[in-house]
């Protein structure tokens, strides 16, 4: 397998000999993997944890003895000899660092390609795959190499700045409160200014609230509203399903009447323009057999690159699975969450589109008097509020027509939080404002900021 052992060394040498200037780089950049031989793991995963975990900025030999010691595997490395080796035969200027550095990712990265393609052919040898299945599966592998090769380090403000000054002109120009994609929503639009590229939304409720209808509304407004094209993962509904769904939304038609065939004339007459309008309409793709985490990233990453989707809707969050490697070192499901929201935020940064990811609250907001949800009725984890830029809460109201659903938009990142009703028309799946004036929604000086 390719390796580096002068370089992994030398790395070793330069964290010893000039700590203050190489080893906040080396953690930032390389974990224990990218280093072949075990003598040179077991001492980088000392210095890692004397330099992270007990905060020693400046580490000699006699630290890295003790620590060594207190782990066990002193004397596997071979003691002192093996140190005083690497110390006597491996000098370098600490300028090297980057270079070595880059090295040991170039030679993990060929590595994790070699054992993976070892993978796929072992999958394709089975034949117990479809072949579109396995070409999904082959490409995701591949792409988590890639991910976990992209190690970006800081960036000057002026260089984001200069980027951006046009981007910043523009938005001045269009005086609108509105910059990113809009929902079709006004009052969810005035408060987050629309879903800004790298936005990761979460908008959640107890089931049967309405919260995949609220989604399919927002992706039927930009696809025929705005010709903005958008893609949806429907871990739980068939595209077929969905695709009824948006027919009924789109022609104002009953679903149920449209499942059953029992329709007069005029409203097949408007199923017949509402599919006519769809058609014409910007393309929203739908992916109904997906649901591990790494097959989700590599179709939308195909489906950004290839079809120009400004937004991806995922329903929803606590269906979507981890590959079986990724779930070995988890302990329980709360962590895996945690793992897929923060993989989900990265992945809506690299894409630059926001992500839509709905999710189930827990059991808590129906045994208030109000049943309005919270932030921690957010299931299974805590991560969710923290990784997401908007967090959209989603409740039955007391009305008796339970046509009133209570929209709280209760995280903003970069923005004011504030609560408004909808009316829902279950049937046809549209949301509509409500026109009372106690139901006006407040001015956006009387919001506080979250």
């Amino acid at each position: 397998m390719p390796d580096a052992i002068v370089s992994e060394m030398t790395i070793i040498y330069l964290m010893l000999v000039y700590p203050k200037e190489t080893i906040g780089k080396v953690m930032e950049k390389l974990n224990e993997e990218d280093f072949v031989d075990a003598k040179n793991r077991e001492i980088f995963a000392a210095i890692r944890d004397l330099y992270l975990i007990e905060n020693k900025e400046i580490i000699d030999v006699g630290m890295l003895k003790d620590k060594l010691e207190k782990r066990g595997t002193f004397e596997k490395i071979g003691g002192y000899d093996y140190l005083y080796q690497i110390i006597e035969k491996f000098y370098s200027e600490a300028s090297t660092i980057d270079y070595h550095i880059n090295i040991l990712i170039e030679k993990s990265i060929y590595r994790k390609v070699i054992e993976t393609s070892k993978t796929i052919i072992r999958e394709a040898e089975k034949q117990e795959r479809k072949a579109n299945e396995l070409l999904d599966f082959a490409e995701a592998r591949i792409l988590e190499i890639r991910d976990r090769g992209i190690r970006k380090g800081f960036t000057n403000l002026l260089e984001i700045i200069e980027e951006h000054e046009n981007e910043i002109i523009e938005k001045a120009n269009k005086r609108s409160s509105v910059i990113g994609l809009p929902s079709g929503i006004s009052f969810l639009d005035n408060l987050t200014g629309g879903f800004l590229p790298g936005n990761l939304i979460i908008i959640a409720s107890r089931p049967s609230v309405g919260k995949t209808s609220f989604a399919l509304f927002i992706h039927r407004y930009l696809s025929v509203e705005k010709n903005e094209a958008t893609a949806i993962f429907s871990l739980e509904m068939s595209a077929n399903e969905l695709a009824q769904r948006f027919i009924s939304m789109q022609s104002n038609v009953s679903n149920m009447k449209i499942r059953t065939g029992s329709i007069n004339l005029e409203e097949f007459a408007k199923i017949i323009e509402a599919i006519g309008k769809l058609k014409e309409s910007a393309p929203l793709w739908i992916d109904d057999s997906s649901s591990s985490l790494l097959e989700i990233k590599a179709k939308a990453r195909r489906v950004v690159r290839e079809n120009k989707v400004k937004l991806i809707t995922i329903d929803y969050l606590q269906l979507i699975e981890l590959e079986p490697h990724e779930r070995k070192r988890r302990e329980s499901r709360q962590q895996e969450i945690a793992f897929i929201t923060r993989n989900l935020k990265n992945f809506a940064k690299e894409l630059n589109i926001p992500i839509i990811v709905l999710s189930q609250l827990s059991r808590k907001a129906e045994e208030r008097a109000d049943k309005k949800p919270q932030l921690s009725d957010l299931r299974e984890s805590g991560s969710i509020e923290q990784d997401a830029d908007i967090v959209v809460l989603l409740y039955r109201t007391k009305d008796d027509s339970q046509r009133i659903i209570g929209v709280n938009v209760a995280k903003n990142r970069n923005g004011p939080i504030g609560e408004d009703t909808l009316i829902f028309e279950s049937s046809v799946f549209r949301f509509t404002t409500m026109m009372q004036d106690d139901l006006e929604t407040p001015s956006l000086e009387d919001i506080p900021f979250e």
